[in-house]
Parts: structure tokens; sequence; C-alpha cells
């Protein structure tokens, strides 16, 4: 299948919002901030989509107002693009792949509970990677590849090198107990070679063909540079 010929990468965001110690939870503004900032400075347009479509829901911790000061927040914070996607996200159900020449899955603990479970947003990624362009998330976002498939239905993970949000991370964040599973050890179930830092919390990235995944909210900006180098190929 050849390539497209667009410009504009999908980011999906959850949908899903469940509370966690006391707090909602839902997408963690940053991993989704920081990496649009960088394909945006690099020349690509940019489309906010989520499993169930509408209004993205936000992590309370993700928006303090010390956050919501950081630059890449503030950079995307009037584009059309970022304020439309966020109030009223396109449903996955209702997005051409063939549009977009890769996919960004942004984490947050909401991830957990609809990016695995969805079978739009899996039909989404078999098709983008089965056009050969690269598929790529962050920390929980990467739930959504754990069950994902090519185009022959072999597992995207099996024997890649792939990481994500760590049990350690998870654990440290006070999240462990919630979790309705966890992604370290759902990734290595289906044959991931998983990778992380001795270190958590610090930034790590995994390339694998198109397979291209953040470990935490640290890694955010750094996907969005090597899926810019990848696509400068």
């Amino acid at each position: 299948m050849s390539k497209s010929t667009s410009k504009k990468i999908l980011a999906i965001a959850t949908s899903s919002n469940p509370m966690i110690n006391g707090k909602r939870t839902g997408l963690w503004l940053s991993e989704l901030t920081h990496f649009l900032e960088v394909i945006h400075k690099a020349g690509y347009e940019y489309e906010i989509a989520s499993p169930s479509g509408g209004k993205i829901p936000l992590d309370e911790h993700s928006v303090t107002p010390a956050q919501l000061k950081d630059p890449a927040n503030v950079y995307v914070a009037d584009h059309v693009a970022f304020k439309d996607g966020m109030e009223n996200s396109k449903h996955c159900r209702d997005i051409d792949p063939s549009q977009y020449v890769s996919i960004y899955l942004a984490g947050g603990h909401g991830t957990m509970w609809d990016f695995r479970q969805s079978s739009d947003l899996q039909r989404l990624i078999t098709h983008i990677h089965t056009a050969g362009q690269p598929v790529t998330g962050v920390c929980h976002g990467v739930s959504g590849f754990v069950d994902a498939r090519d185009a022959s239905g072999a597992s995207l993970v099996r024997g890649k090198r792939v990481t994500g949000f760590t049990n350690l991370e998870d654990t440290i964040g006070g999240s462990k107990h919630a979790m309705p599973f966890l992604l370290e050890d759902a990734l290595k179930a289906n044959g991931a070679l998983f990778h992380k830092n001795i270190l958590p919390f610090t930034s790590r990235v995994e390339v694998d063909g198109q397979l291209i995944t953040g470990q935490n909210p640290q890694s955010a900006r750094a996907v969005g540079e090597r899926l810019v180098a990848y696509l400068a190929k």
C-alpha cells in the first residue's frame, strides 16, 4: 500500500476518566502537548481523535496552574486544531486513516480503560501500520499496542523492542493497585522485548521498525523528535 502524501498526524487521546485515589484521571496533558509542539514546529498538521469522540477528559494532576504555564501547553493553546480537538475530538470510528502519515497514542491513566479495548482504534493502528507508516505512543498510551495486529494478523509487539510506563512507575505514582492490568506485564506477556531506564521518570524511547514508543511523560517530546526524524528518511 502506498504511503499517504498528507503531512497530517493523528493524535489519539483517551475518552476515559476513572477515579484513582480520589482524583479524576484522563489524558496527561503534557504527553499530548509536548509531542504536538515538536511535530507542529517540524511542519506537520495534526488532528485529535478518541475512542468515544467528544470532549477529552484531563487528569487533574496534569493541569495545575504551574503545569499550564509549561511552554508546550502555552504553544498549542491557541491552535484551532488543539482547541477543537480537546472540546470535540473525532470518534475513532469516523477517521479515514489514509489521510495521515502517522498515529500517536498519548498517555494518561484513562487509556488503560479504552485504548486496548477499542476495536475502532485497533483498526486505525492496523491500517496505518499496513500503509508503511510509523505507529507511535507514550507512557500508558502504549497500551493501545498490546493487542494490535498487522495486516496478516500478527502481533505488532511480539519480538519488538518497546517501552512504556513501568510497574515501578505505577507503584511510585500510587496507581498500581487501581490498574485494570499492568502495562509492562501485558507487553511482556504478548512477546514484546520490554526495555526501561534504571532510573524511573527519565526519558527513554525505543524504535523498532515502524514502532516508536516512549516510557513515561518525560518521553513525549523525544517520541515526537524520533517520529520527525523517521518521517524525514
